[in-house]
């Protein structure tokens, strides 16, 4: 007999690279999905795995499995779509996004999915976006919001909206009237976030060929960097909308620069095949409320 925990343990395994790493996405233990991965083959006498190496890999018979496992999930999300419309999603979501959308949209998110998806419970994990990426590929998130240099061709990302940044600094420190280029920032002290946080690449790809000669990292919060920026600890790179009150009360002011600002592409991102119909619907939901101009909450401009 087969049944859909089986085909899931083989989907998963393969898609997330280990049997430890299928258990954490399917919420059980390493040797339950090993368990179903031997039943399978015992009940239809093949072999699934190859496991004369120092890592299993798939058998041709195994390949085949996966290729019909990975079409058979897609059609039973289809199928409880249309049977029970949104109350066929229940159980719970791992959603990851940064703190710049923890500290903007991440309500109205909540609120629309509470509404959408009666059923379902949702658990928000605020981190740096490699780490959220990381735990994406390993199956311990089901979906996260993080920008698109960080895509990853096992993941379907799905675009929300661009982000404009704007290199800062105190009135003592910069000037309105100076045009600043790559070279003169990479000279200047620069408060950054933690190097787990992907905006540094983002950074560093505007500073080439220059690399910053001196970095101030905080404890993975913009707020702490720009609380930092506005005391003339250095000169940061923000997202301008959201901090629009400091530069209009001049508690910051924006560099001009020589060169054109990075306008980060952010998107919600979810392992291919998996679970398509219910992302995508999540993804339209994000989509909808997506706004990172709005502060919720306590902000350094209040």
């Amino acid at each position: 007999m087969l049944t859909f925990k089986q085909i899931e343990a083989l989907y998963w395994v393969v898609q997330l690279g280990s049997f430890s790493n299928a258990a954490a996405r399917l919420h059980t233990t390493q040797s339950a999905i090993t368990k179903r991965i031997q039943e399978l083959e015992s009940n239809f006498e093949i072999t699934v795995f190859d496991r004369s190496g120092k890592k299993a890999t798939l058998t041709q018979k195994g390949q085949d499995l996966f290729e019909h496992a990975s079409e058979l999930l897609r059609q039973r999300d289809k199928m409880l779509l249309r049977l029970q419309g949104s109350n066929s999603f229940s159980g719970t979501l791992r959603l990851g996004i940064t703190e710049i959308t923890a500290m903007t949209w991440l309500p109205a998110l909540m609120q629309r999915l509470r509404e959408s998806f009666p059923g379902l419970k949702v658990q928000p994990r605020v981190d740096m976006a490699t780490a959220l990426q990381n735990s994406l590929l390993q199956g311990q998130l089901d979906i996260a919001v993080i920008h698109a240099a960080l895509h990853n061709p096992l993941l379907q990302a799905e675009p929300l909206q661009r982000l404009d940044f704007t290199w800062a600094g105190s009135p003592g420190m910069v000037s309105a009237d100076t045009i600043y280029s790559p070279e003169d920032i990479s000279r200047m002290h620069l408060v950054r976030q933690d190097p787990e946080s992907g905006l540094n690449s983002i950074y560093d790809e505007w500073l080439h060929p220059y690399k910053s000669e001196s970095n101030l990292f905080t404890i993975n919060s913009l707020i702490a960097m720009v609380g930092l920026t506005v005391a003339g600890f250095g000169v940061s790179c923000l997202p301008t909308e959201y901090f629009s009150d400091l530069f209009q009360q001049r508690q910051l002011v924006p560099m001009r620069t020589s060169k054109p600002l990075p306008a980060p592409l952010y998107s919600i991102m979810y392992h291919r095949q998996s679970n398509e119909m219910f992302y995508a619907e999540i993804a339209a939901i994000a989509r909808s409320v997506c706004d990172y101009s709005r502060p919720f909450g306590n902000n350094l401009s209040a």
